[in-house]
């Protein structure tokens, strides 16, 4: 770990001050029905845009085949092949009402709705570096709900961002992800934490996990940060349960080894023992099998 100050003790965030850096719309709907989103109580919009989500997977055949394809390599549960396919789509829909409600609730508010598991295993990891590790399974923004809990994290699609808005045509896409790791990494030698999606961006293609229904690509940019800067690895996923969602902190990673490849092994068999039991718990929250290749 990089020499440096220690971080500043953990602090509530004031509730009148969002931390929160809006990003562009994560759908193809309308953009009135998400402005509308703000009018709307919050199950009351969860519950639509569940509708709306299973709606527009039904109207598209490839989304409804990949929701089928997806639910067909499940055990068979009390729900069924096609009750699986319909509870993934009405998932995605509550995804897109998510992330905007998340974006414009207040910070107060927004803790009420969010369930803390493992919080032993963040302050196992100390005040310094650390990279916390998600995917993209359950309820999005958890880095935003982590700041409304009163952690100090940077979430790596803020620093992306940032990097884009210096450097906005598109043919400078390599550019940006570097430069928006090399902020990364500065950031973590400064011992701050970094959340981070193991399954990108950013990063070519490490290592796949297979799991039922197909892989999850494993990237290779927090292998990257992993190894440059030793930062403690701690695994971060959360679910949703009716209108809460809970974020579980699992033990941190081993301590990085010398040889790339070794490490890189070490950790891919962790998580896949996590995503494999995450799948089995919820499987109609795997969102991301619907953009799947």
């Amino acid at each position: 770990m990089s020499d440096g100050a220690a971080a500043p003790p953990l602090a509530p965030i004031e509730t009148g001050h969002s931390p929160i850096t809006r990003s562009r719309p994560g759908s193809s709907w309308p953009e009135r029905a998400r402005r509308a989103l703000g009018a709307l109580p919050w199950p009351v919009a969860e519950s639509l845009f569940a509708g709306l989500g299973v709606l527009d997977g039904l109207v598209r055949p490839r989304r409804r085949g990949r929701a089928l394809e997806w639910a067909s390599a499940q055990p068979r549960g009390r729900h069924g092949r096609w009750g699986l396919a319909i509870r993934l789509l009405a998932n995605h829909g509550r995804f897109i009402a998510q992330e905007h409600l998340v974006e414009t609730c207040d910070p107060t508010a927004l803790r009420d709705r969010v369930r803390l598991l493992g919080e032993e295993h963040l302050a196992a990891a100390g005040s310094g570096a650390t990279i916390l590790l998600g995917f993209h399974v359950g309820p999005p923004r958890t880095p935003v709900a982590l700041q409304a809990l009163g952690y100090p994290v940077t979430a790596m699609p803020d620093l992306t961002s940032r990097a884009a808005a210096s450097r906005p045509k598109p043919s400078e896409e390599p550019t940006v992800r570097a430069v928006a790791l090399l902020q990364a990494r500065r950031l973590l030698a400064r011992h701050e934490w970094l959340y981070i999606a193991a399954d990108g961006p950013p990063g070519v293609e490490a290592y796949r996990i297979p799991l039922p229904g197909g892989p999850v690509i494993i990237r290779e940019g927090w292998l990257t940060l992993r190894r440059l800067t030793g930062a403690p690895t701690v695994p971060v996923l959360a679910h949703r349960e009716g209108s809460r969602r809970v974020i579980t902190i699992h033990p941190a990673l081993p301590p990085v080894a010398s040889d790339p490849r070794a490490d890189a092994d070490v950790c891919c068999t962790v998580l896949a023992d996590l995503l494999g039991s995450y799948l089995r718990r919820f499987p109609e929250q795997c969102r991301a099998t619907l953009w799947r290749p």
